[in-house]
């Protein structure tokens, strides 16, 4: 029996919420895989990282590589030591090259969920790889990816991972495909596979059935005929409103030059800013973004204001191009958007060292329209864009999955041009994903396993807090530092504070071994009730626990006050300021859980705001509310600089920024007569360009530059242009 994509995604959220086990999440072309992701990592209470195989896919799903957050060598991995041969990785040549800091070591053992997006790239090695490092610095080698929780989200049937003809003598022996599920670390945890099946992006059932069998390696001959009826090879590629989806690169940047040179409009660029940190292999749009009135565009994001006025995929044409704005129409029937730059975030994520809880930090912005040139794209790059008219070239597919990406792309048949016939022989599905998909069960199946993950997890997180061993083992590690021999150390005098403290934390260690045997017996329990009644053994432990942890507190920062007054004993002080935070952080681990088995008992999803709120009064301070990003265009802050007194180099060095980029925005406020051209420029000099552009009919910068040479400028062409535009 087919479930809606809702129920669906409640299930998938509750093995997120309330299991530790790993899941695959998939789906057909437009079933709601992106919106799961968004609604878990906002809302999830678990330390949450987001991730991706490549840079672009990073970007976004508003995460990081997955080389970037586990510092992971490039090239293949083999999972088994002693490989002689150069260039490829073992997991002893990775844990010997690993440099990683002791913040991110504590970032990873505290985080709670991994995230990872467009896991149809992922391969296999680089996964077990993933592996190796999260056994080894999350301390727990016998479990796979140490014990963290994987959430992969991805469509087997789409692109799939690359590999090169060499690596594969080496892998072939480890590994039946190099698909992420023949990960051998993956085989002993196997993911929990959930089918998101309510397509949202068509709405024609007949294309629907067409797209499920072609996905599904049972594409009919009638399907094939049908698909063939919309064969035009003599398709008028005039027509407004189509893209051309192509297989490789080359043919679609041949087409997008072709149809822009002979565009008879002027030409404008539209440089990206990059601030930060933001590196060029992870761009999400072109740096340089060449425009014409008439040209056709596609949006490459999804808009962020209330209106909803275009989606990633959407195709326009350019209207009008204004200094800082875009005019783009994209139907009859429809309200122009008048569009500004819009930008892209480069995050970092990071342990507060307060609450253990992981932050998301921004690191860089690439800021640019969300535009590209749209009369032809490739295969590759149009996954996860949709389309009302597309012409699809298939003549040259090279990968199992392109077909279905490229028709998957178009809400229905009514939009679908085909430039080459579709070969029916040519279909096949790739037997590694046959053998995958089939061992999926059934959702009622799903739903009878999970309330036996849910008390495994239960189990495991309950006992996990109450346990105070490490905490203890923490003490006496602190007091095996100090050294006896040392009788002029200003840190030695303080042994006897430390004993004592020890000897009044460690009764909490044989009470917390009790307590978790009770813990045992509630879950191992038949009753049905057993999370009520859990519910009511937690109240119980913490209204123990936590004033003795309180206390506690108390004490090292009584201890601490009166350490400031000393001298010589600052990486003592140190040493004592994170015994207080291991004792803060188990503080909130006891608020934390009380706060879930109390949601869960009465049948509820504990969400990350709702924990949030218990963090302020254990801090003693209020939760400071995210800062929300700045919404005045970024002309305007470098006009009000400027008008401030500033110069440019100023404004750039304070904003950081290149000089050219503050130079443009200033151009904007030139070509509308705000500002006057003689401020940045000489008569001399503007005169020059003025009838150097007349001469050469043409108000191209790289044209006038190459003439004018070395005395002139690229920032004096561009004011002198803009000069021009705000006379005309």
């Amino acid at each position: 029996m087919r479930k809606e994509t809702d129920e669906a995604a409640k299930l998938a959220a509750k093995y997120i919420n309330n299991t530790n086990r790993n899941l695959f999440l998939t789906g057909k072309a437009g079933t709601g895989k992106t919106t799961f992701l968004t609604n878990i990592r906002n809302y999830t209470y678990k330390n949450t990282v987001v991730a991706a195989p490549t840079g672009i896919a990073a970007i976004n799903a508003g995460g990081i590589t997955l080389h970037s957050l586990f510092h992971l060598p490039f090239g293949a991995f083999v999972p088994e030591n002693g490989l002689q041969s150069g260039g490829f990785n073992t997991p002893q040549s990775v844990l010997a090259k690993l440099k990683m800091n002791r913040y991110k070591r504590n970032m990873l053992r505290e985080m709670e969920l991994l995230i990872i997006d467009e896991v149809s790239m992922l391969r296999a090695d680089l996964l077990d790889c993933i592996d190796v490092v999260l056994r080894h610095v999350r301390r727990r080698k016998s479990l796979p990816f140490g014990g963290l929780q994987l959430l992969l989200i991805g469509d087997l049937h789409q692109l799939p991972p690359v590999v090169k003809s060499h690596e594969l003598q080496y892998l072939n022996p480890h590994y039946q495909s190099l698909f992420f599920f023949e990960s051998l670390a993956l085989k002993q945890n196997p993911p929990v596979y959930i089918e998101l099946e309510k397509i949202y992006r068509q709405s024609d059932q007949q294309f629907i059935d067409v797209l499920n069998r072609l996905r599904n390696n049972d594409l009919t001959q009638q399907d094939a005929d049908l698909l063939n009826t919309l064969y035009q090879p003599d398709f008028a590629t005039e027509e407004e409103g189509f893209i051309h989806v192509t297989t490789h690169n080359h043919k679609a940047d041949v087409v997008n030059r072709d149809k822009l040179s002979k565009l008879k409009t002027k030409s404008r660029v539209f440089d990206a800013e990059i601030t930060g940190d933001f590196p060029e292999n992870m761009y999400p749009a072109l740096e340089k973004l060449e425009l014409k009135e008439g040209a056709q565009v596609m949006f490459i994001k999804n808009d962020q204001e209330e209106e909803k006025r275009f989606y990633n995929g959407k195709i326009g044409k350019i209207k009008t191009l204004l200094n800082n704005e875009i005019v783009v129409e994209c139907g009859p029937n429809e309200d122009e958007i008048l569009l500004e730059p819009t930008f892209w975030d480069n995050i970092k994520y990071s342990l507060d060292k307060e609450t253990n809880e992981i932050n998301e930090k921004i690191t860089g912005s690439f800021i640019q329209f969300p535009l590209r040139l749209a009369w032809a794209i490739t295969v590759h790059k149009s996954q996860g864009l949709t389309f009302d008219k597309a012409i699809l070239d298939l003549s040259d597919v090279f990968a199992a999955g392109q077909m279905y990406v490229a028709l998957s792309r178009l809400r229905s048949l009514d939009g679908l041009v085909l430039s080459s016939p579709i070969k029916k022989s040519i279909i096949k599905q790739d037997s590694a994903i046959a053998g995958f998909t089939n061992k999926k069960v059934s959702y009622e199946d799903l739903q009878e396993g999970i309330a036996k993950d849910t008390k495994e997890f239960i189990n495991t997180y309950v006992t996990t807090v109450f346990d105070f061993s490490s905490m203890v083992n923490e003490l006496s590690w602190h007091k095996g530092s100090f050294n006896k021999e040392e009788n002029k150390s200003a840190k030695q005098q303080y042994l006897g504070w430390t004993k004592e403290l020890i000897n009044k934390v460690y009764p909490l260690k044989e009470v917390g071994e009790k307590f978790n045997h009770q813990v045992n017996q509630i879950i191992a329990s038949n009753d049905e009730a057993y999370l009520q009644h859990l519910n009511k053994r937690i109240d119980s432990a913490g209204s123990y626990f936590k004033p003795l942890i309180e206390e506690f507190c108390k004490t090292v920062e009584e201890h601490i006050d009166k350490l400031k007054e000393r001298k010589r004993i600052r990486g003592y002080i140190k040493e004592v300021t994170e015994l207080e935070s291991l004792f803060q952080q188990k503080l909130m681990a006891i608020q934390k859980v009380q706060l879930l088995i109390s949601e869960m008992a009465e049948n509820k999803i504990l969400t990350k705001d709702k924990l949030q709120s218990i963090y302020a009064p254990l801090k003693g301070k209020k939760v400071k509310p995210k800062k929300r990003k700045d919404k005045t265009p970024t002309k305007e802050v470098s006009f009000r600089m400027y008008k401030e007194g500033k110069a440019i180099a100023e404004i750039a060095k304070e904003r950081g920024l290149v000089e050219g980029t503050i130079g443009g925005h200033l151009c904007q406020y030139v070509a509308e007569g705000v500002l006057d051209v003689g401020e940045f420029l000489e008569p001399v000099k503007l005169n020059r360009i003025i009838d150097l552009t007349h001469k050469l009919d043409s108000v191209n910068a790289g044209e006038l530059k190459s003439v004018l040479g070395n005395d002139y400028s690229y920032a004096d062409i561009r004011f002198a242009i803009a000069h021009i535009n705000a006379n005309e």
